[in-house]
């Protein structure tokens, strides 16, 4: 029912009793009128109250009948609460904080490494091995370092130092080192489980859970897999989220626009 017809409704209630004018509720409306200029009827005289009685001592006929009604009606049935759902959460074990992006040295991209260049690089990589092996992961990094300026173009290398930087809680270098191992081989495994370890420790699932499922896909590995499925839950999470709240706008849209 339109605004119109409602008040169609209010104006033919006030023109076969006009007493409502003079409710309370109404008061607003008979001071408009009033302004306008508007004649209104007088307001009835309240009936006195039978002498020797008061008003309210006795009850009318027809709350008397109700409440009889209502004795006789039998009780509904309490219906139980259903058990309260605990919402279910991301499980954020095990994320950190990003740590303050230090960038560490690339090495020269357009370089053409030597025989000798070669040859230092595997030097470094082995002395980076064995200090890692020994829990020496600030060793081990350096040794990486100096492994990739000589021989920047190794992929392997790049993905290798990014492992230890996840070693020493920098996920967000071990990042950039993973980005660079898949720039110089798109089909570099170990890029590609690192940065999902990496993304995992920053909590971006989604992320992490693309990055290890393809490296599983380029060649898989026991760890990977692993990771993979750890992540896998929080995100099948994340996407029911995204569901129900897709739902939701969407019944909000019809009712707005019915």
């Amino acid at each position: 029912m339109d605004h119109v017809s409602l008040l169609k409704q209010f104006v033919g209630m006030c023109q076969t009793n006009p007493a409502v004018l003079h409710s309370p509720e109404f008061a607003f409306f008979k001071d408009y009128l009033v302004s306008l200029g508007a004649t209104l009827p007088p307001k009835p005289a309240e009936k006195p109250a039978p002498e020797g009685k008061c008003p309210m001592s006795e009850e009318p006929k027809e709350s008397k009948e109700q409440n009889k009604q209502n004795e006789e009606k039998p009780a509904e049935p309490e219906i139980p609460k259903p058990a309260e759902i605990p919402f279910p959460e991301i499980d954020n074990e095990g994320v950190i904080e990003a740590e303050e992006a230090v960038a560490l040295p690339m090495g020269d991209a357009s370089k053409e490494p030597t025989d000798e260049d070669v040859e230092k690089a595997s030097e470094e990589r082995g002395k980076a091995q064995e200090a890692f092996s020994n829990g020496d992961f600030d060793a081990a990094l350096t040794h990486f370092t100096a492994a990739i300026e000589a021989n920047p173009g190794s992929a392997m290398l790049h993905a290798k130092r990014a492992n230890v930087l996840l070693k020493l809680k920098r996920p967000v270098s071990a990042i950039a080192d993973c980005d660079k191992a898949i720039s110089i081989n798109p089909d570099s495994a170990q890029g590609y489980k690192f940065r999902g370890r990496a993304n995992r420790l920053l909590g971006k699932w989604v992320e992490a859970k693309t990055d290890l499922a393809t490296a599983c896909k380029l060649d898989y590995d026991e760890a990977a897999n692993e990771w993979l499925k750890e992540v896998e839950p929080n995100v099948s999470f994340k996407y029911e989220i995204r569901i129900g709240l897709f739902n939701v706008y969407e019944k909000f849209y019809i009712i707005i626009i019915v």
